[in-house]
């Protein structure tokens, strides 16, 4: 799966210095903690949902801009809010705080240079060097969300998770991940293509995320390091080495030995926590489009102590070849007493399963397909509220400019621009509530009260469509300059989106809206 590349095409064929002062709670945000947004999905659960948001059906449509950061390149990270902060990272290779009632800038830290990752930042690029394509990017130097937590910013940028001092941006650590661990001088391998998409997790004093590579001599994992000083507590292998019997070969406490280095084992999702049950849960991608086992295309459940599976789920589906993955992350969803874990597919389905099962192999409630999906379809992230899930699809199958690639062609509803594209499923039983069309989105939608707000690539228009949790209704359009590639971030009286061009920079920034 190659989630950021896909954007980039999409988007090219459709739509052809630090500042004074230190952060201050503000007034338009009321300063209340519970109203805060300080990580990747607002909590460890990933509901994307801040019920004490002011923002309701009756006044989202008097949402007015308030103010515009532009950054040097694309922003596809959700903004965090804490305090009256903001803090986002760019991929044009800074990381930045920002007051969030003026948009001001309090301090920005400058990430390492990781010239294998397109776009490169100018500043990375020796005196008279041409920058390499971004055609086929998968996304920039900083895609990663970040997570505040006891005055920490935790964060990541290419292969690289960084730990910094939330008030002033010093830096505090930082944790390099290699695509091959075994190598001497891993660390400092320029052929290294490891990126890490996924957005830090912080329990029990552990930061939990995945890496990706692209290309053989590499191979992607699940990390946990130590909050205090980045070092690495334990690695789950995706693509663990089998013994003689096709078998994970695992050490005296159950963790893999090592992995193959084919360029598999890759994780986009960020990880899910359930402290009840210290159970840390990631979703995984393919092995070159075949669900290699044992953990390929896989919901994971792991021991968050040790890194050793719980249970693992393997949809049982036929997949042929369609990149049948998945991206988005899990959602921890407590309904009358019952735990669940949901999340959707690029094959266009949704996935209940009971979060806390002892079986091996998962245990699956219910499962609701809403459309094909495909190479650049299906779900990217949800949310959830009130027994309601709420989500987006993203565009369908193949390549919609040149109107070839469809995985199955035989198959009807394998088409390259598939609708449906916007969901509302009832947790009990996975029916559905409502749908819309012409929202195509790569992001998860978030919540305020009773609002479902859901970013546009660019396919219909640029946008943030906000929508009545209840009916579907389609209450406003809120003006964005780019795509938006991230979950919106409702907090108080106001709400911050960010965006930005895959293919060429342009619109890239953070906007700030407020009720009057």
């Amino acid at each position: 799966m190659r989630s950021a590349r896909l954007l980039v095409n999409i988007v090219l064929g459709a739509v052809l210095l630090a500042g004074a002062g230190q952060p201050q709670p503000e007034a338009a945000l009321h300063g209340h903690a519970e109203e805060n947004w300080p990580m990747y999905g607002r909590n460890l659960r990933h509901s994307f949902s801040n019920p004490q948001s002011r923002i309701n059906p009756g006044n989202v449509a008097s949402l007015r801009q308030v103010w515009a950061f532009p950054t040097g390149d694309a922003v596809s990270a959700s903004p965090t809010v804490v305090h009256g902060v903001v803090y986002v990272g760019s991929w044009d290779g800074y990381f930045y705080a920002l007051d969030a009632k003026t948009g001001r800038l309090i301090w920005k830290f400058q990430v390492d240079c990781q010239n294998t990752i397109a776009p490169v930042p100018p500043h990375c690029l020796a005196s008279g060097e041409t920058p390499p394509s971004r055609f086929f990017t998968d996304g920039g130097l900083i895609t990663s969300t970040a997570a505040v937590v006891r005055g920490r910013v935790y964060f990541a940028a290419g292969k690289t998770v960084y730990s910094l001092n939330a008030r002033d941006g010093s830096l505090l650590w930082k944790h390099i991940i290699c695509g091959n661990p075994e190598a001497p001088n891993c660390a400092s391998d320029p052929r290294d293509s490891t990126q890490i998409f996924s957005s830090p997790a912080v329990f029990a004093g552990s930061l939990f995320i995945g890496h990706t590579v692209d290309g053989e001599g590499y191979r992607g994992a699940i990390e946990a390091l130590d909050t205090e000083d980045g070092t690495q507590r334990w690695r789950f292998e995706v693509d663990p080495i089998l013994d003689a019997a096709g078998e994970p070969a695992l050490d005296e406490i159950g963790r893999a030995t090592g992995g193959y280095n084919r360029g598999c084992g890759n994780v986009w999702s960020s990880a899910a926590v359930d402290p009840g049950s210290n159970l840390v849960f990631f979703t995984t991608a393919d092995c070159n489009r075949e669900a290699v086992a044992p953990y390929h295309e896989a919901i994971l459940a792991l021991e968050a102590d040790t890194g050793t599976a719980r249970w693992v789920f393997r949809p049982p589906r036929h997949d042929p070849a369609c990149d049948f993955d998945f991206g988005a992350t899990p959602n921890l969803i407590d309904v009358a007493g019952h735990h669940y874990l949901g999340v959707g597919g690029k094959d266009g389905t949704y996935y209940l399963l009971r979060r806390r099962s002892t079986k091996p192999q998962g245990d699956l409630v219910w499962a609701t397909n809403v459309v094909f999906g495909g190479s650049s379809g299906g779900f990217f992230g949800a949310s959830f509220e009130d027994g309601r899930i709420f989500a987006a699809t993203m565009i369908g199958d193949g390549n919609i400019v040149e109107q070839t690639g469809l995985c199955a062609p035989a198959d009807p509803r394998d088409t390259f621009l598939q609708e449906p594209s916007i969901h509302a499923l009832g947790i009990a039983d996975g029916g559905v509530l409502w749908q819309g069309a012409q929202n195509h989105s790569a992001a998860p939608t978030s919540l305020a009260a009773g609002v479902v707000f859901s970013g546009l690539i660019g396919i219909e228009d640029f946008g943030l469509n906000a929508y009545d949790a209840r009916t579907g209704e389609l209450l406003v359009r809120l003006p964005v300059p780019s795509s938006v590639n991230s979950a919106a971030t409702p907090v108080g009286e106001m709400l911050f989106v960010t965006s930005g061009n895959p293919s060429d920079g342009s619109g890239s920034g953070v906007t700030a809206f407020a009720l009057p």
